[in-house]
């Protein structure tokens, strides 16, 4: 476990900084600049970051497989269905729909795991392994092929079962799931770093898709309170357009006291 380098230069372009959260969707709150407004948990600080700060990474801990395969199959359905939401073509979350979303959300929540837990090394017992150079094994891996080193197998390369596994087993688990499109009629919407266990999926400033919600606007303190659970899920950061447009209280309203009393 722990972050591998590839070779000086990265001839075989591996994807090193990972996005646990898509740039695309970081984007979409971004201000005039670029940029959105970050608060640090370490260190309790402000900061103006784009969507390519390392903040927003993890180091190489899941398989480029995992990354340009499986990830960007699920992201570019997802970011397909949010352009067709915000332009206006898109007005409910129906069968087909429901799917990409929560395989969406299941990567997500999936990659937040994988960034802080890590990824253990895993030994395979009975085999041993080729004898690979580092550049052949850079080659196989940017091939979307599995590898072991001395009948050790980087715990990267878990990462698409992983994914598989949970997304799967999200699916099983939230079969009679409906999901709405909710607006903020005031104020905008704050991102954690994950919602964790809470169903959410943000997509704009004054838009989200949430579980267990028809589509609705919501009232300045019922986005007081999303923003609210948003701080409360977050492990290291959060982020707005502009945090000073984010209304946040600790009283639930009643229309959400069902969604956010787990």
């Amino acid at each position: 476990m722990g972050f591998e380098a590839p070779q000086k230069g990265n001839p075989h372009k591996l994807t090193i900084n990972q996005h646990v959260f898509p740039r695309k969707s970081i984007d979409r709150f971004s201000n005039e600049s670029g940029l959105v407004q970050l608060f640090k948990i370490d260190g309790a600080k402000v900061i103006s970051a784009s969507s390519t700060n390392n903040l927003f990474c993890a180091k190489r801990v899941w398989d480029q497989s995992t990354e340009a395969g499986i990830g960007k199959h699920i992201e570019d359905r997802f970011q397909d269905l949010v352009d067709s939401i915000l332009a206006g073509y898109t007005k409910v979350i129906g069968v087909f729909e429901k799917i990409v979303v929560e395989d969406f959300f299941s990567l997500w929540r999936t990659r937040q795991k994988f960034r802080t837990e890590g990824l253990e090394d895993f030994k395979l017992e009975g085999i041993e392994g080729d004898s690979l150079t580092r550049d052949e094994q850079e080659i196989l891996e940017r091939q979307h092929v599995m590898f072991c080193r001395d009948g050790i197998m980087p715990g990267r390369f878990a990462a698409r079962i992983h994914v598989f596994g949970y997304m799967n087993t999200f699916r099983q688990d939230n079969q009679h799931m409906q999901w709405g499109i909710v607006r903020a009629g005031e104020g905008q919407f704050i991102v954690p770093d994950c919602f964790q266990d809470m169903m959410i999926v943000p997509v704009s400033p004054k838009l989200m898709i949430m579980a267990d919600q028809p589509n609705s606007t919501l009232t300045r303190s019922e986005v007081a309170i999303t923003n609210q659970t948003a701080i409360a899920r977050s492990t290291d950061y959060y982020f707005a357009k502009d945090l000073a447009s984010c209304p946040v209280i600790f009283d639930s309203p009643p229309r959400l006291q069902r969604l956010f009393s787990k």
